[in-house]
């Protein structure tokens, strides 16, 4: 395969990760943490479930954002944290959002988002993204930290009504505890160490990948060492979780062979989900256990999305989406992951209209895209013909 072509494979293997991305995100939004199984989800959307890009009901039963804590992880607390002039939610981050957080109420955790809208941690995947593009296609730490905090804290950055944990404990160390920016990452020991954590380093690992791939010449010695790293440094912007930083180094491995490896016959991505399996712990993947459902934490994750991985890697990506999606518990994170590996494999040709055309921003998003391949990969040589076929 010539340079030329390699280039061409790369490109349109980011477009396609980049772009699974905020469809497997925004496809699973509606359905984000519903643990009453299918028969919830038709109960909400109809006895088909999710088949395309879908608005979320404003009330979810069982819904535990009622529970949460407005000022910092995990569980709402009636005797001190909420006993402040500002509230994190809605006055610092979410601005105007904190209704939806009523304790007498049962609103879903993304009610104020619309058919093909993205969640907030796959907003915070374009910062990034731009801020990659503001470094000349490297992740600068410093960059995105600023950029970060600039997105969170300027009022209609954003439409969702859920944040994380990782982010209410950050704002809540840097308004309440005046701490600097870098010491601001936190861990409650429960909600950090989760699968939402992913999201950020997989962008980077794209980034490094297509970088490096482009220093030389798109041929050979790429450094994984450097990608993992680079990983994990992203993961370590908005959480503290050593857990996490190991499992973003496995994770940006995936990410690289799924982007660079050359093959493109059947079962080539196998062996690179076993690997990944083994540095994890895990036992390896398989593609006849049924799609799992799971919560958020990392070790209950993670082996249902390589299962998942290995099922669908070789057919349709948005068939996997839409599965995920009508899984329900932690898909929306896990969706946003999977559909960075199943995106790269299909590549930008590969996926269909529905799937980009539904996402709600998707003129920007085309136009960020674009720019952030740009940016990793570099311009294409004037007079640069390619040459073969995919």
């Amino acid at each position: 395969m010539t340079a030329a072509t390699k280039r061409k494979m790369i490109e349109s293997r980011l477009k396609g990760a980049l772009y699974g991305m905020f469809a497997g995100d925004a496809i699973a939004s509606p359905t984000h943490w519903y643990y009453g199984g299918f028969s919830q989800i038709q109960s909400d959307y109809g006895p088909n479930g999710i088949t395309t890009y879908t608005k979320p009901v404003t009330n979810l039963a069982g819904s535990i954002l009622n529970k949460s804590d407005p000022n910092g992880g995990g569980r709402r607390s009636f005797f001190g944290s909420n006993n402040r002039d500002k509230s994190i939610i809605g006055d610092v981050i979410n601005h105007g959002k904190l209704k939806y957080w009523d304790p007498n109420k049962s609103i879903h955790y993304h009610a104020t988002l619309q058919a093909g809208e993205n969640t907030l941690e796959m907003q915070l995947a374009r910062v990034l993204m731009k801020s990659i593009v503001a470094n000349n296609g490297q992740f600068n730490e410093d960059h995105f930290r600023k950029s970060y905090v600039d997105f969170m804290t300027t009022k209609d950055s954003h439409n969702d009504t859920y944040a994380s944990t990782c982010h209410r404990m950050f704002f809540a160390n840097m308004v309440f505890d005046e701490k600097e920016l870098k010491d601001c990452p936190d861990n409650d020991g429960h909600n950090v160490d989760t699968i939402d954590g992913l999201v950020l380093p997989t962008v980077t690992a794209l980034a490094e990948t297509a970088r490096q791939m482009r220093d030389r010449d798109f041929g050979t010695g790429v450094d994984e060492g450097i990608i993992q790293t680079a990983s994990a440094r992203t993961a370590a912007v908005t959480r503290s979780s050593s857990i996490l930083e190991r499992v973003s180094e496995v994770w940006a491995s995936l990410v690289y062979q799924a982007i660079a490896n050359d093959n493109t016959g059947k079962n080539e991505m196998q062996q690179p989900l076993i690997d990944a399996a083994r540095a994890l712990g895990l036992s390896s993947p398989r593609s006849d256990r049924r799609d799992q459902m799971s919560a958020c934490y990392l070790s209950g994750s993670l082996p249902p999305t390589l299962d998942m991985l290995s099922k669908y890697v070789d057919k349709s990506c948005w068939e996997a989406l839409l599965a995920n999606a009508n899984i329900g518990g932690e898909n929306v994170h896990r969706g946003a992951v999977l559909g960075a590996i199943l995106g790269a494999r299909s590549g930008d040709e590969g996926l269909p209209n529905e799937l980009k055309e539904g996402l709600f921003h998707r003129k920007e998003l085309e136009k960020e895209i674009n720019s952030f391949v740009d940016a990793v990969i570099g311009s294409k040589p004037t007079g640069q013909e390619d040459e073969g076929e995919l």
